[in-house]
């Protein structure tokens, strides 16, 4: 009851930052989310967005992103994370220079995890324009996520000087819409079913979860500090992930985080030369 408690004041305090004090929240989210916290060595890492915070408040058992990186792989992470949060709601709330504020100046890498959400979320905008709801939400997502690093980069050599940061950003697994729901996701065959919707556009759904990753590609291009990180084929698929690794039709379960942690630890140990 306390981790719930104290996990609770996190994220009202991450809704309203203004009445919040910011060291406070990042010393609640490393009570109850991380450990190694308070190891006194520089912080390297930032990270914005954790696709799936959101499961800690009814599932102790599954450990997100972070937690696996900072649990079992070492890193030392300041950042803000909750949740549900789109990559456009991260950028109007500033939390790029939150971060990098509270890192310090030893800050060299920014962790995303982040655009899932901005795909998956009003699913029931997709029902007969699935292309053109597709294209407004792919321009929404290149244009935030270009702006947060050139927005980022310009605070953190104004505020602590050096080099630019190192972004980078993951891509998203295959989603799987027949596993069963049980986390109230709507990314679900029969439930979108129920919202009008055919095999055929479920299918195409599915799709655009693997298209986000494309688009990432592409930002790379036109973000030179931009580093993708490929995920795709961590828990099965294609064409869709293995239900024994998915809590949900989208979620990892406790098996799948520890796969996708082991596979995105060594992913970024290859863009940072090692540095925790």
């Amino acid at each position: 009851m306390k981790k719930f408690f104290l996990l609770i004041l996190f994220l009202l305090g991450c809704d309203s930052p203004k009445s919040f004090d910011k060291g406070l929240q990042i010393q609640l989210f490393c009570r109850v989310l991380v450990t190694g916290c308070e190891t006194g060595r520089p912080t390297k890492f930032g990270m914005i967005g954790d696709s799936w915070t959101d499961l800690v408040l009814g599932t102790d058992a599954i450990e997100s992103l972070r937690v696996q990186l900072e649990k079992y792989h070492g890193y030392k992470i300041i950042g803000s994370t909750l949740g549900g949060q789109l990559l456009e709601t991260a950028l109007k709330q500033n939390l790029h220079f939150k971060v990098i504020e509270e890192a310090g100046p030893d800050i060299k890498y920014m962790l995303l995890s982040l655009g899932g959400n901005d795909i998956l979320g009003n699913i029931s905008r997709y029902n007969g324009r699935i292309e053109e709801e597709k294209a407004i939400r792919f321009s929404t997502i290149r244009s935030s996520l270009s702006q947060m690093i050139q927005q980022g980069n310009a605070y953190k050599v104004s505020k602590w000087g050096g080099a630019p940061l190192i972004w980078m950003i993951h891509g998203y697994d295959y989603a799987n819409p027949d596993v069963p729901s049980l986390s109230g996701s709507t990314f679900c065959r029969q439930t979108l079913l129920d919202a009008g919707f055919t095999t055929s556009t479920i299918e195409t759904l599915s799709k655009n979860l693997d298209d986000l990753n494309s688009l990432y590609i592409q930002i790379t291009t036109t973000e030179p500090q931009l580093k993708y990180i490929d995920l795709r084929r961590t828990l099965g698929g294609p064409p869709y992930s293995n239900p024994a690794n998915m809590f949900d039709c989208i979620h990892p379960n406790s098996i799948g985080f520890r796969i996708i942690g082991e596979r995105y630890a060594k992913a970024i140990e290859g863009q940072t030369n090692g540095e925790k």
